[in-house]
């Protein structure tokens, strides 16, 4: 293979990946290079993450990535290609492992599919149909937390996309599991600014994952921290690695059952909120700016797709949204840019609004449909060259350090 006119590689297993960001969060998506396989798509993850893990480590974590990268595999051969329910299957992938669905990455995904005209990678590209009076086209993606619906603005011919409007995607159901709750800190989870504190009042909501909502004051942090200077990042890792393992507490167990199939599950990822700091869209009833730290301590650059949909259904539980009615979100990156380029979630309906007998609300399922734009960075064929002793999977080197 030749990597250009003076160098000359010897090496199999060549991974091709288009990359993109959605507001400064990357999601690497892999198109070439991962063996076909067949099966549900669970099953492939499945075998993905017993046979393949490799691949998902060579691609995002160094020497070629970083710790907080993101990606997607993008699987042609699914249940639903084959019955003609969706146009493209897709699992994602992240340093610490797999994901059921992500918002940031799902706008990228649908984004990049318009664009892919190889019937190798996208065979189904020619089902995608396309609005001339809109100009935009539907995507439907199979994701392990559901079809997704996804609408692209193309230019007129519906050929190419058109990165000066916005993607949007019909997020899987969501689920307020309870509002304005009160999680007991036990003495041996305590972080430094928390202070005299002994609890902090919470939201959980689910979206494919469980999420807990919560603002900059609740974990002892004051309200400036996210609007100029630096962030301490890694107190705010540390407080919310602890926040979680008190929500492992037994007595929080029944907060954690998937609304939908019943199992049992854990919190994956921590929202901590400054409300009203950021730029409004238009027509949004108001807008909040928030840090996302997921899995294992990875820090979202993006507002979160998929949290954007939890987000809204806590509002909806607590009567603040509306079906029809849309709040903008910011990420630390979006608000300091100064403009309007966070993610857009509206209510589109909601049903189940209750009181819950320990205090706050809950509601589900809440369907929200997610407003962003992603965009591309670069292409990208990764090579293993067989004498490189890195070139089998990657490593993070803060872990290394510890």
């Amino acid at each position: 293979m030749t990597v250009d006119t003076s160098i000359e590689c010897h090496s199999n297993g060549a991974i091709s990946c288009i990359e993109t960001h959605t507001v400064g969060m990357p999601c690497r998506i892999v198109t070439k290079g991962f063996p076909r396989q067949t099966g549900t798509l669970l099953e492939q993850r499945c075998e993905a993450e017993a046979s393949y893990d490799y691949i998902r480590q060579r691609v995002l974590l160094e020497p070629r990535g970083h710790a907080d990268m993101f990606g997607a595999v993008l699987r042609p051969h699914t249940e639903s290609t084959v019955s003609g329910e969706a146009h493209m299957g897709v699992f994602y992938i992240h340093r610490a492992g797999y994901s059921k669905m992500c918002g940031h990455a799902t706008l990228a995904v649908s984004r990049a599919l318009i664009d892919i005209h190889d019937p190798e990678i996208f065979p189904q590209r020619h089902l995608v149909k396309n609005d001339p009076i809109t100009q935009t086209s539907t995507i439907i993606l199979h994701t392990l937390g559901g079809l997704v619906k996804a609408t692209v603005p193309t230019t007129a011919d519906g050929q190419r996309s058109d990165p000066s409007r916005p993607v949007t995607f019909v997020a899987v159901p969501s689920f307020a599991i309870a509002t304005d709750l009160n999680v007991a800190i036990p003495q041996e989870y305590r972080w430094p600014e928390l202070g005299g504190r002994t609890s902090v009042n919470v939201s959980l909501a689910y979206c494919s994952a469980f999420s807990c909502q919560t603002q900059l004051h609740e974990l002892g942090f004051p309200p400036q921290t996210f609007q100029g200077g630096p962030v301490p990042f890694q107190d705010l890792k540390y407080a919310v690695s602890q926040l979680k393992k008190a929500l492992g507490e037994p007595k929080y167990e029944k907060y954690f059952i998937n609304p939908s199939t019943g199992e049992s599950s854990s919190c994956f990822g921590v929202l901590i909120v400054d409300r009203g700091l950021g730029q409004r869209s238009k027509g949004s009833e108001g807008v909040e700016t928030g840090l996302y730290i997921f899995g294992d301590g990875v820090l979202d650059r993006s507002p979160t797709g998929s949290v954007s949909a939890a987000r809204n259904a806590v509002a909806f539980a607590k009567g603040d949204l509306g079906p029809g009615q849309s709040w903008t979100y910011h990420s630390l990156l979006s608000n300091s840019l100064k403009r309007k380029e966070g993610f857009t979630a509206t209510v589109i309906r909601g049903e189940g609004r209750r009181e819950l007998e320990e205090g706050g609300y809950a509601a589900g399922p809440v369907v929200v449909e997610v407003q962003g734009s992603a965009y591309y960075t670069g292409f990208h064929t990764f090579v293993v060259e067989d004498e490189d002793p890195l070139g089998s999977g990657g490593f993070t080197y803060a872990e290394l350090a510890n």
